[in-house]
């Protein structure tokens, strides 16, 4: 999906950038192009975020105010001035509806073109939606070729008569988006490209073995924790929880009389979210709401922490299995998001979920501020500018791969010319 709103002028065109738009925090990513397949990472902003529940803009004003902080952060880290992004959108309101369509392939040779390729996916758009409700992306899962299955790249290129596709439609709300749209342009930068957040998250902190032989992804964010499940090399399914670190710090603070900030940072510092892996269970001090201090032990303190990330796994293998392919994930589950960091959670995972967890750093760049994004906080942001990366490298294929055939199409009416002309 693309919103663009003309403000600043012209981007430097191998210079990225990727906004992540999250409940807690507006983290943006400024990468420059170095060819194909590198990237190096120029500068990072962070800001604290307001305005947002749960992935969606309750106060536009107090949302914008923060991507301009994050943004301008950015823009001095990097020495860039930036004038367009890619942002990353998740929510507990995404949804994933499987579909199918089949077109004819009428061209005289019968050889399938990337025009082909468009008509099949608008074909497949073509469905009933709530009137508030949106398409955000149209996944391809298989192509079937006159009957033969088993396609998952492009057929472009192929002979057939009938094409067909098996995808995947992730819909949205349109006020959701568009209030997040808003806020974006509101701050005079241009939108490249709307993102579903687990998707760009999958792109730095999951690998093509990883993606081909199945593996289930759990980002733990602020306001919302995202699953999406990949096999074959696509995605096959994705949802949102509407519970994540946010309610683990609100949790603390109700159980122990502190206040958000002071929570905070005794989940960073001391907290687990399995009791059991606490080696030395100390007292630790903190500060009460009326600066008194308090003593309480990590015990207490990873039990509290431990209910709430025991619904997320709970709620997250529920809809693992709602997948239908929980059993062939042979690559497990990858944990990432800022709420993975809390000592403790990878065991819980493995416990609840019953497979082999990692956590996911980003990874796949090659120069730049390399150490300061290998962080699982940075996942989306990172991911939002691979995606983009992959997205401009598929446009120059497809203009590489028309004129190449015209190229070939000019050789061979030449040839037949000269043939003529010998006569």
């Amino acid at each position: 999906m693309t919103i663009k709103k003309k403000t600043r002028g012209y981007q430097d065109k191998k210079v990225i950038v990727g906004l992540d738009v999250g409940t807690t925090k507006i983290c943006v990513i400024v990468a420059r192009v170095k060819d194909d397949n590198n990237i190096d990472i120029l500068g990072i902003g962070k800001a604290p975020s307001f305005g947002l529940h749960r992935g969606i803009v309750v106060n536009p004003n107090k949302t914008t105010e923060s991507i301009k902080e994050a943004i301008e952060e950015a823009e001095l880290n990097s020495g860039v001035s930036i004038k367009s992004v890619s942002v990353g959108i998740a929510g507990h309101y995404i949804r994933c509806i499987q579909s199918s369509s089949i077109i004819g392939i009428n061209n005289s040779d019968r050889i399938i073109q990337e025009e082909d390729i468009v008509r099949l996916i608008d074909q497949a758009k073509i469905l009933k939606l709530p009137s508030d409700t949106t398409i955000i992306d149209v996944i391809p899962q298989e192509y079937i070729i006159d009957g033969k299955d088993g396609i998952f790249e492009t057929p472009v290129g192929m002979f057939g008569v009938k094409l067909e596709a098996r995808v995947n439609i992730i819909t949205g709300l349109v006020s959701s988006i568009d209030d997040l749209s808003k806020c974006v342009t509101s701050c005079g930068v241009d939108i490249d490209d709307i993102v579903l957040e687990p998707i760009a998250s999958s792109y730095s902190v999951l690998d093509e073995t990883e993606k081909k032989v199945g593996v289930a992804m759990i980002d733990i964010g602020g306001g919302t924790s995202d699953i999406a499940v990949f096999k074959k090399g696509v995605l096959k399914y994705t949802a949102g929880i509407g519970i994540a670190g946010n309610l683990v710090t609100n949790d603390i603070v109700e159980a122990l009389g502190i206040s958000e900030e002071e929570a905070e940072r005794i989940k960073r510092e001391y907290g687990y979210s399995l009791v059991s892996e606490i080696l030395n269970d100390e007292e630790i001090t903190v500060q009460s709401i009326r600066d008194i201090p308090r003593k309480t032990s990590k015990s207490i303190l990873a039990r509290i922490i431990q209910a709430r990330m025991q619904d997320i796994f709970e709620l997250s293998a529920i809809e693992i299995q709602n997948s239908q392919i929980a059993k062939e994930l042979h690559a497990g589950v990858v944990i990432t998001g800022g709420g993975s960091l809390t000592k403790g959670t990878k065991e819980l995972a493995e416990k609840i979920l019953g497979m082999e967890v990692n956590l996911g750093i980003p990874t796949g760049l090659t120069g730049g501020m390399i150490k300061e994004v290998e962080n699982p906080i940075f996942a989306t942001g990172v991911g939002l500018v691979l995606h983009r990366l992959k997205s401009m490298n598929d446009v120059n294929t497809i203009k590489r791969r028309k004129k190449g055939q015209t190229l070939t199409l000019k050789g061979i009416f030449e040839k037949v010319k000269a043939w003529f002309d010998e006569l």
